[in-house]
């Protein structure tokens, strides 16, 4: 059952938009029905939308679409944030600098998309509006893949000529009316209960807090595939690793704590003490840390690596010797807490994994949070 989506005089309303042209493909309802109480993010300058055109010719045109849209549109505010299209999973930060809280409906892309645009804004809005504790409701859009449990829509019948007049200011974007006005088709043939919807758009609420939150991994320590040559490619560049031992305790706390956060320094001063920690060093200084044996026995992690020197392969070194160790230690399983998309796609290199989808509860309990 989906709940009718209604935009109420105090409402206030953002839309963020990966891409321009995004807040009208996916939330255009909130572009037609409720414009002065509407704030618009577009987090990227689209400039990777015609691969004919130079990037730079292509970002041009994009904003240029964009502003006349706004034109028309007159929301109550825009901003573009303009970062280089296909680069947000490389920008952690792009929406540090807005405020959700004053918002009281924020709409965001699919973080199922299959835009890696799309899940990364997704999932770092979703961050910073847990991080701020903004209280707004969360509702995620589709655009050209219809996701599968709607819980809200929106009868855009009587409306859908001003849709496609939004739409028409990116008419370069070959293909975008026909295909996203299918997909409004489909979600208003879909009420079959109600007959005055032709064209629906529709949408998920979200916590944000389950979204930003990375699940627990149980990993098959039976299947571990070790690949020896990482460690002896990173060797020839000058990178060790080295097993900590306890002269060292301070100097590596230390290091892990400035480096990277106070509870991480505290997790691995467990391993160091019932478990193990390894460091990678550069010349002669720390670059990287792992361990193993932290919040329990079977427990893999925390570890990291210095932004200067991800995109080396020592992640996944550091992954492959904790899980040896844990293997070692007679374990068939281990856990990786909060394990991110990125250490993912490494740890499921290394063995196969089992993904703990409601582990956000076994942590609400720490002292450090709130509530």
């Amino acid at each position: 059952m989906r709940i009718r989506m209604v935009f109420q005089k105090e409402d206030r309303i953002a839309v963020i938009a990966p891409h321009p042209d995004d807040e009208c493909l996916g939330a255009g309802a909130a572009l037609i029905f409720a414009p002065g109480q509407t704030d618009i993010y577009v987090l990227t300058d689209g400039s990777h939308g015609d691969p004919d055109r130079s990037i730079e010719e292509e970002a041009r045109i994009r904003r240029a679409q964009f502003e006349a849209e706004m034109e028309a549109v007159k929301p109550h505010d825009w901003k573009w944030l303009g970062y280089e299209d296909t680069t947000l999973p490389r920008q952690p930060d792009a929406v540090s600098g807005i405020d959700f809280t004053p918002y009281t409906k924020i709409f965001l892309p699919w973080d199922q998309s299959p835009h890696p645009d799309h899940r990364a804004a997704a999932i770092m809005c979703c961050k910073a509006i847990s991080r701020q504790r903004a209280k707004a409701e969360c509702f995620m859009y589709e655009i050209a893949r219809p996701f599968y449990q709607p819980t809200h829509c929106i009868n855009i019948s009587s409306f859908i000529e001003d849709k496609k007049r939004l739409i028409r200011f990116h008419a370069d974007q070959t293909g975008q009316e026909e295909l996203i006005l299918s997909v409004n088709r489909l979600r208003g043939a879909q009420m079959i209960s109600n007959a005055a919807y032709r064209y629906a758009e529709c949408y998920m609420k979200v916590d944000p807090r389950r979204i930003a939150y990375n699940p627990d991994l149980i990993i098959k320590l039976y299947t571990l595939r070790e690949d020896p040559a990482a460690e002896a490619s990173l060797e020839e560049k000058g990178i060790r690793f080295k097993r900590v031992m306890s002269p060292d305790f301070t100097k590596v706390y230390e290091f892990i704590r400035d480096c990277f956060a106070p509870s991480w320094a505290d997790e691995a001063l467990c391993a160091m003490m019932k478990g193990v920690c390894y460091v990678a060093v550069h010349g002669g200084r720390m670059i990287a840390f792992g361990c193993a044996g932290s919040i329990a026995p079977d427990y893999a992690g925390p570890g990291g690596t210095l932004p200067e020197f991800c995109n080396l392969g020592i992640n996944r070194v550091m992954i492959q010797k904790s899980f040896r160790f844990l293997k070692e230690q007679g374990f068939q399983y281990a856990v990786c807490g909060s394990v991110s998309p990125e250490e993912r796609r490494i740890v499921e290199k290394t063995a196969d994994i089992i993904i703990v989808e409601d582990s956000l509860d076994a942590y609400k309990n720490l002292l450090r949070r709130r509530g």
